[in-house]
């Protein structure tokens, strides 16, 4: 009787292993695909924070050379910008251009610094909404193929010991020939 029940436990237990590995195969395919997603989704974030960031330095570039047109400061000839004779009226005209002017860049270069705070926070917002469902998952993922894989190494160990029941068995099968009935 040791025999035919270690040899369907072991039966039993190699169809039972099959699954799990099956499984495994598929939460690990799974998990694959969801790192590869966290990859992406986290590469395009960061593209995206990159070029805002270059659409608001481009944008400040502009405001400030508006301005220094508007002011009529011309950077190209820094003669223009800073006259020799400081005491002359078209001299001291042009200090308080450049005064003007200077507020005007570091208004414009606050403007930037809440503009890129602004933006760097909604791209944290977007990350969390977007990278978090997926890292969650991946965690999931994660517990489960542990719990696979824990299985599978109870499932080997019965399988083990249904081959040692089946063999520790089959001794009994063998007749004997001493004659000795």
């Amino acid at each position: 009787m040791g025999f035919l029940t270690g040899a369907y436990l072991k039966m039993q237990s190699a169809r039972m292993r099959l699954q799990l590995q099956n499984e495994l195969t598929r939460i690990v395919s799974q998990m694959n695909r969801v790192t590869k997603q966290i990859g992406q989704v986290e590469r395009m974030m960061t593209a995206q924070q990159r070029n805002t960031n270059m659409a608001i330095q481009a944008q400040m570039q502009s405001a400030a050379g508006a301005a220094a047109n508007h002011y009529g400061i011309n950077f190209d000839s820094m003669g223009s910008i800073f006259p020799t004779d400081s005491t002359s009226a078209a001299a001291q005209e042009q200090m308080k251009k450049m005064q003007l002017y200077s507020g005007v860049q570091q208004q414009i270069q606050w403007q930037g610094a809440q503009a890129q705070s602004v933006w760097a926070d909604y791209f944290d917002m977007m990350r969390e909404t977007q990278l978090e469902p997926l890292k969650d998952m991946e965690i999931a993922l994660g517990q489960r193929k542990a719990n696979i894989e824990s299985r599978l190494k109870l499932i080997e160990g019965q399988e083990e010991a249904a081959k040692q029941m089946e063999k520790s068995s089959q001794k009994d099968f063998v007749p004997e020939y001493t004659g000795q009935g």
